[in-house]
């Protein structure tokens, strides 16, 4: 397959990008992971192949409404392979399973599915240069209208997503005079459905290529009575068909120490933003652009309490309190009339680390925002609250996405995690700038007997292109009870409200999956699960109809048996 990539540098001139095989694509990645894998400093490879059977059946394979249920039996043979290279200049994961289904959706064909997560860190110079690189193939929803949580039931409302991203980066040391990090990403994210196919749903996002630059500067230790930081971050998105989205924000700070428990700072910098957006919506005008400055202080009377306060055209109050070592609680009030959210948040890099919120850096998102981040820790619990506000793309969103949780793959359980592929609080697939406010709670317990987990989380999307509003509020959990010799029982409940604001296409979905987990062999286990999915709505998909007149409300009762082998 051909894609014809036009971008467009300014309004007024467009570039066109010659046309790419995707086959070009595979060669180059299967090129760097060979120089990879035969690199003389690779001193530990661990390979394990692994082979997963399935058996399923489902009473509504094509998640009709009551009335239309088809019940059918599904068979899935998903051949894997992981490898883990490590040295001490290198770091090296690939997962890769191939997932065969052979009646998927009821319709008695034979379907493929590729499901992949691979990231790499190389250290190219010591303490100087290193490179990391990302890749991912998986499966997602194209919105929330009609949620499936797997490939079982066909493909009607979902999508291919492609990313491969690189991220050279260098560490200079100017002597004792400064030190820094200049990063350059590159990513690429493309889906099935996306405006170089000729599907003309108004939910497919085009295929894009991102760049960021960021460069940070700080001062050394020749510094005694002074300490300053510079930072430069641009960001460019360019999608095809569909005009190219820029976040840029400079920034320069100097910090001043009165004494040991008080220092003075004062910052500003330049942001300037370009993307469609709606003059103005219930957050204020979320595109503003130009000069800010801010003047304040830091009080810090010792290391479990400090208050950071700075007042201009952008403000904000942090309060850092660790009342003991198990608690820990930062939280951030701004007000801010220039910027974005990007101001503030750096995306991570391209080995699909998350980024990182500081109040320091400049920009901001404009209007009130709070963000908050509180931990406490006990001997068998921990307790998680975080709030964020975030000014992003649905690509980017789409490019942090896990495709396989993070599980040590010799103990045999990757067979737990297989059946829900699908992030179901995604927003909607579509080419948007979309400003986030998101809550948190995540609760873990470890009884000694059985593992208990659950996460509440609430998010609000404002798409900025049509000015509408998305709210999610859902709960997951999970429980574990290893009641017998190398045998244990898992429970694991989901919910999820969508208040698709504006419009009377809102729903409800829940889930609850209850299992058994068997080890057999040191290689071999087995799993036979039950689990029942059920989502009501107010409103049709895709033009009130999906293929086949089938509306949003359904019920699904499925059976699982799954054997897996490592080989």
């Amino acid at each position: 397959m051909k894609v014809q990539r036009i971008i467009s540098i300014r309004p007024d001139r467009e570039v066109t990008w010659p046309a790419i095989p995707s086959s070009l694509v595979v060669t180059v990645v299967s090129i760097y992971i060979f120089f990879y894998c035969t690199q003389p400093y690779a001193l530990s490879w661990t390979v394990t192949k692994s082979v997963q059977a399935q058996e399923i059946y489902s009473d509504n394979i094509r998640l009709a409404p009551s009335g239309s249920e088809k019940g059918a039996f599904v068979t899935a043979i998903n051949p894997g392979i992981y490898i883990n290279g490590q040295s001490s200049l290198s770091r090296f994961n690939f997962n890769y399973r191939m997932q065969n289904l052979y009646n998927a959706g009821g319709n008695g064909g034979f379907n493929t599915y590729n499901q992949l997560q691979s990231n790499s860190l190389s250290t190219l110079i010591p303490n100087k240069l290193f490179l990391n690189s990302n890749s991912s193939i998986s499966q997602q929803n194209i919105n929330n209208n009609l949620i499936g949580a797997n490939n079982i039931n066909g493909s009607a409302n979902s999508t291919n997503v492609y990313n491969f991203g690189l991220s050279p980066y260098w560490t200079p040391h100017f002597s004792n005079y400064a030190s820094g990090i200049a990063r350059l990403n590159f990513n690429t994210i493309a889906t099935s459905g996306g405006s170089t196919s000729n599907n003309t749903n108004l939910n497919s996002m085009s295929d894009s290529v991102n760049l960021a630059e960021t460069i940070n500067l700080n001062s050394g230790s020749y510094f005694q009575r002074i300490n300053w930081n510079l930072s430069f971050n641009n960001n460019e998105n360019y999608r095809i068909n569909s005009p190219t989205i820029k976040f840029q924000n400079s920034n320069g700070r100097v910090g001043v120490p009165i004494n040991a428990y008080f220092n003075v700072f004062a910052q500003g910098g330049y942001s300037s933003n370009n993307y469609q957006t709606t003059a103005i919506n219930s957050t204020g005008n979320n595109n503003s652009g130009g000069a800010y400055y801010t003047f304040g202080g830091q009080w810090r009377p010792s290391q479990r309490f400090n208050i950071t306060a700075g007042a201009g055209n952008n403000s904000f109050v942090t309060v850092y309190f660790s009342p003991m070592s198990r608690l820990t609680t930062t939280t951030t009030y701004s007000n801010n009339a220039v910027g974005t959210n990007f101001g503030q948040y750096s995306p991570g890099n391209a080995g699909g680390t998350t980024g990182q919120y500081s109040p320091a850096t400049g920009g901001g998102n404009s209007g009130q925002n709070w963000t908050l981040m509180w931990r406490y820790q006990t001997r068998r619990s921990t307790w998680t609250l975080t709030h964020n506000n975030t000014t992003t793309t649905t690509q980017q969103i789409l490019a942090q996405n896990q495709v396989f949780s993070a599980q040590n793959l010799t103990n045999n359980q990757i067979s737990n995690t297989d059946l829900n592929q699908r992030i179901i609080n995604n927003p909607t697939l579509t080419n948007q700038v979309i400003v986030s406010k998101t809550w948190n709670l995540g609760v873990s317990f470890n009884t000694g007997k059985s593992t208990f987990s659950t996460n509440a989380y609430e998010s609000d999307y404002t798409y900025q292109t049509l000015g509408n509003n998305q709210k999610l509020i859902g709960v997951s959990g999970t429980w574990n009870w290893p009641f017998a010799a190398k045998t244990s029982a898992y429970v694991r409940p989901q919910w999820q409200h969508i208040d698709n604001q504006g419009s009377a296409n809102n729903s409800q979905y829940y889930t609850v999956a209850i299992g058994m987990n068997r080890t057999i062999t040191s290689r071999m286990n087995g799993v036979l699960q039950f689990q029942h999915i059920s989502q009501t709505s107010n409103g049709n998909a895709n033009n009130n109809t999906l293929p086949g007149g089938l509306t949003n409300d359904y019920q699904e009762n499925m059976v699982t048996a799954s054997i897996f082998m490592s080989l």
